[in-house]
């Protein structure tokens, strides 16, 4: 299903889309004289991000996020830093199509710097603010699962990275229609001695985190909480069980139940993996092609057999062929010695009686009527009957009148 990166419809539009926006804008400074900055794209509690253009790559768009260098106390200071270069460092070591990628990290005149990749689109929270109603459960469910897809990678890192922030303003939808997840600011690789962060998003962040303590099953709650808040077009209520149809009748009961076990307050009773939740979603994706059932290529073997089968057919084919023409060609043979025969007789020629098949006076009586008649036939040029031929004791025919006496 297609949407809209700029207002969130669904694309493409019968107009001009109405949450488009004049992107021009004057420079103002240029970082590490390459990095031109353009204009401000949003700001949150750790600094501000801006739009800018790489001077030394053809003037391509990226991102630049500056860390925020106004704090009321030092230690709070120290600690936004520290968080701002793990953003650094664990976005250098991840290589996602579903990822933001990290293209430069530096500091100058006092101000630290993240340079990322631009994604041209808008974050969930914003398309569902423009467009002003819940998304479809089928939208949902298929960007639900390519979010499924970045959390296994993330889970599946060594150490495994638990993203913590979760929620529908960090992940952006670009004009592919792929989901990016951005923001990294308090993801970390997971430490089960280590002291936990105590930073929240109310209503996206599980019981768990609210003390610090973050594990996988923890980002499972928070796609579960953001799946509510696109079916629902509302934000889920902190620390409680999400239930999705009891605010929007028109979700499912089975979707709704997903929903229902990711958001579970007691973290053993949650979905452990975002493998396991993404199987239950595609148990709801509804097919949008005819499914053919798959076809596997022959095996070595049968091809083998197929071939030898083939030989075998055409060998028996071409010996079958022969014995045939060889059939035609005897009796060709026969008939032509039958004609042959005639035109001797026909022309008072002495006939042997080996053309007849007579072999010995003493088989004169087993002639059948054709060579009978053979014997008899009135010569045409004199008209006169053939005379009574002889057989003699040596097996061939005389002429009394010596017709067949030369000279």
């Amino acid at each position: 299903m297609a949407i809209c990166p700029n207002c969130g419809m669904s694309a493409p539009h019968d107009g001009p889309c109405p949450g488009s926006m004049d992107t021009i804008a004057v420079a103002q400074t240029t970082l590490q004289g390459r990095y031109q900055i353009v204009s401000p794209l949003g700001q949150g509690g750790m600094g501000t991000v801006y739009i800018a253009r790489d001077l030394r790559l053809a003037q391509r768009p990226c991102v630049v996020k500056k860390l925020r260098d106004e704090f009321f106390r030092e230690e709070d200071r120290l600690k936004a830093l520290s968080m701002f270069e793990r953003e650094a460092h664990v976005l250098s070591q991840l290589q996602h199509p579903n990822i933001v990628d990290v293209q430069d990290y530096f500091e100058e005149d006092g101000g630290y710097f993240l340079v990322m990749e631009y994604v041209e689109g808008k974050d969930l929270s914003s398309l569902l603010k423009l467009r002003g109603q819940p998304f479809s459960e089928e939208q949902v469910i298929e960007w639900s699962s390519q979010i499924c897809d970045v959390l296994d990678y993330l889970h599946g890192h060594e150490p495994a990275v638990i993203y913590r922030d979760l929620k529908p303003s960090n992940i952006m939808l670009d004009v592919k229609g792929r989901i990016k997840l951005v923001d990294f600011g308090i993801a970390r690789p997971f430490d089960p001695s280590g002291e936990g962060t105590h930073v929240v998003s109310a209503g996206y962040s599980p019981p768990e985190q609210y003390w610090g303590d973050a594990h996988i099953y923890s980002d499972t709650y928070s796609l579960g909480a953001t799946m509510h808040f696109l079916l629902t077009n509302s934000d889920p209520t902190p620390l409680n069980v999400s239930i999705p149809n009891s605010v929007n009748p028109d979700i499912s009961v089975e979707l709704s139940a997903i929903v229902q076990k990711a958001t579970q307050q007691n973290a053993m009773d949650r979905y452990q993996t975002a493998v396991e939740l993404k199987d239950d979603l595609l148990r709801l994706q509804k097919p949008t092609t005819k499914q053919f059932p798959e076809v596997k290529p022959p095996s070595r073997m049968v091809e083998l057999i197929a071939v030898v089968a083939i030989l075998l057919v055409t060998t028996v084919a071409f010996f079958a062929y022969q014995q045939l023409i060889q059939s035609m060609m005897n009796g060709k043979d026969k008939k032509e010695a039958e004609v042959d025969v005639f035109r001797q007789t026909r022309n008072a020629q002495p006939i042997e009686a080996s053309t007849i098949g007579v072999s010995s006076a003493t088989k004169k009586a087993e002639l059948t009527a054709a060579q009978n008649s053979l014997l008899k036939l009135e010569q045409p040029e004199s008209k006169r009957q053939v005379p009574a031929l002889q057989i003699d004791d040596e097996a061939h025919l005389t002429d009394p009148d010596g017709l067949s006496s030369r000279p």
